[in-house]
């Protein structure tokens, strides 16, 4: 018997779905489906009952769930008991927007591997607001978001840095107003439902002129490149316009209206966070 069967299994009876589940602990589904049996086996026990779409905890396997709980809990205690001085051991789970985890990730990776080899660090990906929950319920540790929304209460917000956001034109719409484009192109937005999105809505309401049209992409790269290729114009934070403009666009502030987002970790405000969310913080501020 694995602890990972035990944190899948745990996980599973948290979120109530197989591929939930599979999702959250970055596992294909089979995989997780033959983990679960394999803990079936090595118990001898029907945790499940897979006469129902999709399979669901049986009475004794519930129990296990709440008793596998308490072992998992069990471990972190003796890993904390364990810690050294430094505060950064043991497992963390910790969630990252994807607009961040390109630039902080392999310098992030590379200092802990030599700085805090007892920790053990998993990262998922998704949107900021689903992040924030995430943390806030305790399905993470910490999450690396774009500080958009009201602050969740119980939760404590710092800012690993500020970024500048420019608007990025068609190299040969640099003379071009806000007016003009706004009459000739279509307005490249990225995930409107995303950190970085939310702000990109705020900036557009605050323009002289409403774009002809909005075309919405779910990457920062492709909007990039969309723009590269004259099919219209965006707002994004300038180090990923640096990052992926090359030089073939043109880069602008917007007017007397500076705009930025603030790349923040956010930790549930408890006395045990405290020991690490400092030495965690800073390693992220000295990775970006």
């Amino acid at each position: 018997m694995q602890i990972r069967s035990l944190e899948t299994l745990v996980r599973i009876a948290q979120v109530q779905s197989f591929s939930r589940a599979a999702e959250l602990l970055n596992m294909t589904l089979p995989a997780l489906s033959m983990q679960m049996k394999t803990l079936e086996t090595d118990l001898r026990a029907a945790l499940f009952d897979r006469s129902t779409r999709p399979p669901q905890l049986t009475p004794l396997g519930r129990r296990v769930a709440d008793q596998a709980r308490r072992v998992l809990a069990e471990q972190d205690r003796l890993t904390e008991l364990c810690a050294s001085d430094d505060g950064l051991n043991g497992r963390f789970n910790i969630g990252i927007i994807q607009t961040a985890s390109v630039r902080i990730l392999p310098r992030f990776l590379a200092d802990v591997a030599r700085t805090a080899p007892g920790a053990d660090f998993r990262f998922s990906s998704g949107l900021s607001e689903t992040l924030g929950a995430m943390v806030h319920s305790g399905q993470l540790d910490a999450a690396i978001i774009t500080r958009a929304a009201p602050d969740l209460r119980g939760l404590t917000y710092d800012v690993i840095a500020t970024e500048p956001m420019f608007i990025a034109t068609p190299l040969h719409h640099a003379d071009s107003s806000l007016n003009d484009l706004a009459r000739s192109l279509p307005f490249i937005h990225f995930t409107p439902a995303s950190g970085i999105g939310k702000l990109i809505s705020r900036a557009l309401d605050h323009f002289p002129a409403e774009p002809q049209g909005i075309v919405i992409l779910d990457s920062v790269e492709a909007s990039v490149e969309s723009v590269k290729y004259g099919l219209g114009y965006t707002i994004l934070p300038l180090p990923d316009l640096e990052r992926y403009g090359e030089g073939q666009l043109h880069i602008r502030r917007h007017g007397d209206r500076p705009m930025s987002r603030d790349i923040a970790l956010i930790t549930r405000a408890t006395a045990a966070n405290d020991t690490w969310r400092g030495h965690l913080l800073g390693r992220l501020r000295a990775a970006i």
